[in-house]
């Protein structure tokens, strides 16, 4: 399979890299480099990123536990004062009463105080029962939030460093990435937009892999022999092939060929 494109000279318009000696093939096999390089940088810094999101909802939703936690230990707290309150007025009312039993004469009103009085005496011991039972529900509340707040405060001073070096590294990362896309991009712009575009489907769809060697007629991305006649057109023309079994970019580098048939 073979990418045709039309023949060009320097006046008619041949690319700053490929003025320079690079051919379309060279060109193609270092935005390779640079596009991987590019992607670990990039997963690199969302990783980081998402650790520092995960600290991040960590600690909020263990600040929002003891948020929670004081809040409800505040709002029962103030049902215990508003009880207590509550209680001294009766009891004061209670003393006032008893001081009247000593002024009246009058049977049926001394019979309707002495009712009063018992009735507020029962009233008052209910409110004595709620008031105790506030204090250890207070007491149990402020138990576990001193715990949560021990575990908030332990959790922060843990995370302060790590969330420093995490924010740092993504720092440094975000700065390397731009750069990185920088140099990508004056890469890729010294091919042919139709190519460019032939290159980032392959290696889109071929998870990072678009441009691979061949060598003694074996596509080195699938593994598979090209027919003999392509492989002899490759050598000869040079030009943007692709690979008839895995439609990757074929390359031939003959120090490759060289070294690995020295090696053998």
């Amino acid at each position: 399979m073979t990418m045709k494109h039309e023949a060009t000279t320097k006046k008619e318009g041949t690319t700053p890299l490929e003025q320079e000696g690079e051919s379309e093939l060279e060109l193609l096999a270092r935005l390779q480099e640079l596009d991987r390089q590019l992607q670990e940088k990039t997963d690199l810094l969302a990783a980081s990123e998402r650790e520092v999101a995960s600290m991040d909802l960590e600690l909020a939703t263990l600040r929002q536990t003891v948020t929670t936690a004081r809040a409800e230990r505040d709002a029962r707290d103030g049902e215990r004062r508003e009880l207590e309150h509550r209680l001294e007025d009766e009891e004061a009312k209670m003393k006032d009463r008893r001081m009247r039993l000593n002024r009246v004469r009058n049977e049926k009103e001394l019979s309707a105080l002495r009712h009063e009085i018992e009735v507020g005496k029962e009233a008052n011991q209910q409110l004595e029962a709620q008031v105790l039972g506030l204090i250890q529900t207070v007491e149990t509340l402020d138990a576990a939030l001193a715990e949560q707040q021990g575990a908030l405060t332990a959790l922060d001073e843990k995370f302060t460093i790590e969330l420093e070096n995490h924010r740092q590294r993504i720092a440094e990362l975000t700065g390397e990435v731009e750069g990185e896309r920088a140099a990508r991009d004056r890469v890729a712009e010294g091919l042919n937009q139709e190519l460019r575009a032939k290159y980032e489907q392959i290696f889109s769809r071929r998870g990072g892999t678009a441009v691979v060697e061949i060598r003694n007629g074996t596509c080195l991305g699938c593994h598979m022999h090209v027919p003999p006649q392509f492989f002899n057109e490759l050598l000869k023309f040079r030009d943007v092939r692709l690979c008839p079994n895995c439609h990757r970019i074929l390359i031939w580098r003959p120090e490759a060929a060289e070294s690995a048939a020295s090696g053998r």
